[in-house]
Formats: C-alpha cells, structure tokens, sequence
C-alpha cells in the first residue's frame, strides 16, 4: 500500500508518502510555508511517532520559502534521529571548494562584511510578502547543525541525475530515478552566484561554512521570474479545446532548475513528482530512459503548480497518468495555468482524476459534466483545509 497525502501549502508544495503497510517507510517531500508545519506537518509528525516509525527520507526540492520554510521549522523542533537521511542541495553540494577554501588575507573582513550584509536582509517572509529578517537560521545551517546524513547515496555531494546510480534502491522494494536536475542545472546555479557575489566586490576569502551556508540560501531564495498572466482567461467557451495553449514559453528561473526531480516506484507502480522543475528534453530523455517513449504513471505530481512554462505538448503527449496533482491556492502566482489542465484532459484519452487541494475557480470551472463524460476525467477538489489523501493499494 501506497499512501500520499496532499498538505494544503497555500501556493507551496508539501507532500508525504508513507510506503508499506505494517513497518511504513516514509518520506516528506518539501515542507510548504512555515504554517505549514504548525498546521498540518506537525501533527503528521506526532502521527508518525505514535505508529514508532521515523523519516526515511526528507526530500527538500530547491531552493524556495514555499518548499522550504515548513522544513525549517522540522528541523528545529524534531529530534535529529527521527529523520534517517535527508536530500538537498545547498551552498556544499553547488559551488566547488576554489571558492571558500582560500586562505585568509586582507580582503576577508571586507568579504565578511558583505556575507553579513546578505544574512541581515534575510528572506522574503512568507506572511507578508516583504524582505524581512528570518525568524530562524536557513536550512543548510539546521542540517549542518543537527548531523543528519545528507545525499548519503552520492556521498554528500549534489543530487543530480549523473551522479545518483539509477533505479536507486532507498528501502526493500522501494526505488527511487532521479531525472533532475542535471550537471549543467547545477553549474548554471553555482555562475549565477558567483557572478552575483563578484558585482558585489567579494573576493571569495571567507571559509565560515555556517556564514557561507546562511548567506548563499538567502540569497538564492529571492531570485525570482517574472511571470506574464495566462492567455486563457475563464470564459463561456464551450469547448475545452479552445483553452489548449501552445506552451512553447520557457521557465528561466535557474532556482526552478535545479529542482530535485524522480519517479519513485514501489509495488509495480511508478510516481511521477517533478518538484518546480522545468520539463525539457534533458528530463525527457531520463523519464525515455527508464519506462521508454510512452507509459501511463499512477500518479504525476504536476510541475511547478501547473505552470504553462514548465511543462511541454511533447511531454504530455508521452507521459500520463491515472491521476494528476494540482498543489496550489491560485492566489499567488494565479496556478494552475488554464492551457496546461485544458491539454492535459483533452489529449489523455483514458479516464484520469484530476486532484487539486484547494477549492480554486480553476477546479470547478473544469468541473462539468459533459466535458467531464466527454473528456473522460473527474474532478477532486479539496477544501483548503483538510489534507487531501490517496490511496494506492
């Protein structure tokens, strides 16, 4: 037996898997906002405890306060020995050692100075979204600080498909391939932050892991993209098909591709959770490489909230699934994107749900019954408030 349950985030992601039916193994994908935890992970936690399982595996995606403020606060207030192995790319795993191993010289107060500055400013808050102080330390730092192993499969060094031996077995009969990011997602990060430190006149002479840990997340955290409004607008159009976009633009937010993205496969089925990434023909060929050309998933956690810049027709015309994740309030970034959903349930032919965890206009507009019959999907909708669980048995 397969258990996911859907937390509601507001416009983040949190996503638990319990796998196995006695002695659970169970693994945290992403933590949401920092009310995630008190709301829903918290208690999920104490559920855990009283069955006297732990964390097989805590999986942070990327880099961002909607996936990663909920795990902040795991950290400081669970005992470090609940969580068995945890999966996240920080300050370590994405810049080489040339550029915190210098020795110290003059230019290491001014270098201070400027990581200083950085941690000051903190991160984007995720109550008002404003730059304001972090009430706690990043979450590189909580790791460092709690001894946790950290991509123990690749020796502590960065998650990414090269590195990670595919088909990876985390537990008996559990297999995790990892598809993202790639070598060059990674390198393309680590420029980013160079080239950033480098216009502030740093001189990389500053070997404080905890300093360089806390001020690279903060600052990776705000990056951000600039997100045009959606073409298709809900309307009284009535056919579905007029809602398919042709989704040929392209998410530039290196943060969302660097992503931590894999199909976990447990009991002969295969689950499809792509994180933020961006689907291009990297991931394409690394899906290719593991179920071939075509194959219909269990379920395929939607990336990026259903965002038309992260996904492909390419993609969707290859990959289905019996069911389709749709993790988001719609009020921030306005996820899902109409074309995505519209192409989704007009090009799957084989009946399909489609799962949301909040009750957003989106959900019911595309809830109608003769599109329904015709396009041969159904339409689950959370209430916002209460987890939204599936079972796979």
């Amino acid at each position: 037996m397969m258990s996911i349950k859907l937390f509601p985030a507001e416009y983040g992601d949190c996503i638990m898997l319990s796998i196995g039916k006695e002695n659970q193994y169970n693994i945290l994908i992403d933590g949401g906002l920092s009310k995630t935890y008190q709301k829903y992970i918290k208690s999920e936690i104490q559920h855990i405890r009283e069955k006297r399982q732990k964390i097989g595996l805590l999986v942070c995606t990327h880099m961002d306060n909607d996936h990663i403020c909920g795990l902040i606060q795991v950290l400081k207030e669970t005992n470090p020995d609940f969580i068995d192995n945890i999966w996240y790319n920080g300050f370590f795993q994405i810049v080489n050692s040339p550029f915190y191993s210098q020795k110290e010289n003059c230019f290491t107060d001014r270098d201070n100075k400027i990581l200083d500055e950085i941690i000051s400013q903190g991160v984007v808050s995720d109550s008002e979204q404003e730059i304001g102080i972090n009430e706690g330390t990043s979450l590189g730092v909580l790791i460092e600080e709690s001894k946790i192993p950290l991509n123990l499969v690749v020796e502590g060094r960065a998650i990414c498909s090269e590195l990670v031996e595919n088909r990876y077995e985390i537990a008996t009969n559990i297999f995790i391939t990892v598809l993202g990011p790639s070598k060059n997602n990674i390198i393309e990060l680590e420029n980013h932050w160079k080239k950033d430190m480098v216009s502030r006149n740093y001189m990389f002479r500053v070997s404080d892991k905890i300093k360089l840990t806390e001020a690279f997340e903060y600052q990776i955290e705000r990056i951000k993209s600039i997100y045009t409004n959606e073409s298709f607008k809900i309307c009284e159009n009535e056919d579905l098909t007029k809602y398919i976009g042709d989704l040929s633009e392209r998410d530039e937010s290196i943060v969302n591709r660097s992503s931590i993205s894999f199909i976990l496969e447990y009991n002969k089925r295969k689950y499809l959770f792509l994180g933020d990434t961006v689907i291009d023909n990297t991931i394409l060929k690394n899906i290719e490489n593991v179920v071939g050309f075509e194959y219909r998933f269990s379920a395929i956690k939607l990336p990026h909230h259903g965002s038309r810049y992260n996904i492909t027709h390419d993609f969707i015309s290859r990959y289905s699934a019996d069911e389709y994740y749709c993790l988001t309030n719609s009020i921030k970034y306005g996820h899902p994107d109409l074309e995505v959903l519209a192409t989704i349930l007009c090009k799957d032919s084989k009946f399909k749900k489609l799962i949301f965890n909040y009750p957003i206009d989106k959900a019911y507009f595309l809830n109608k019954e003769e599109w329904k019959e015709k396009y041969n999907y159904e339409v689950i909708i959370g209430d916002g408030k209460s987890i939204v669980e599936r079972i796979f048995e």
